[in-house]
């Protein structure tokens, strides 16, 4: 136990180089990390105790998964190169992210079913509407972090 904080400090150093070098600002990345795990979080107690703000925590979690990894998938485009150095190359990759977005869509898809809808009380919702309202949010927390990664490098 004692030996962690040593072990996180030597492999936060390289995973802290690796992000400066891919352009990003390792602050921000702390950032996502806190936000998901914060996130992640309050919808599993939300949901557990079958109240509405942990479906909608839950359901957000599932769609901006499906950003973040079509956003991982655009990535793996522009690094191509540099990955088919890699052991794996990028067409592993490119099918990880691929049947994450599949995955996280399908779970949405399962936060709009009938009887979901029903244990949260949430029948009477539009789900066109919210699923609309649920991208919006997300483009603009994309949005957002581009912003921030422009200024910050």
């Amino acid at each position: 136990m004692m030996i962690a904080p040593i072990v996180f400090a030597a492999s936060w150093q390289e995973t802290r180089a690796a992000i400066m070098e891919m352009g990003f600002p390792p602050v921000l990345v702390l950032v996502g990390i806190a936000f998901l795990a914060i996130l992640t979080l309050a919808s599993g107690i939300g949901m557990w105790c079958g109240l509405q703000w942990g479906w909608w925590l839950g359901c957000f979690y599932y769609v901006y998964a499906v950003f973040r990894n079509a956003s991982a998938l655009w990535t793996i485009a522009a690094m191509s190169d540099a990955l088919m150095e890699t052991a794996r190359g990028p067409e592993y990759y490119y099918a990880k992210h691929s049947i994450r977005i599949v995955v996280s869509l399908l779970l949405v898809l399962y936060f709009f079913k009938r009887s979901v809808l029903e244990y949260f009380g949430l029948t009477e919702i539009n789900k066109l509407k919210v699923i609309g309202m649920l991208v919006l949010i997300c483009i603009g927390i994309m949005v957002a972090f581009a912003e921030i990664a422009t200024l910050v490098s």
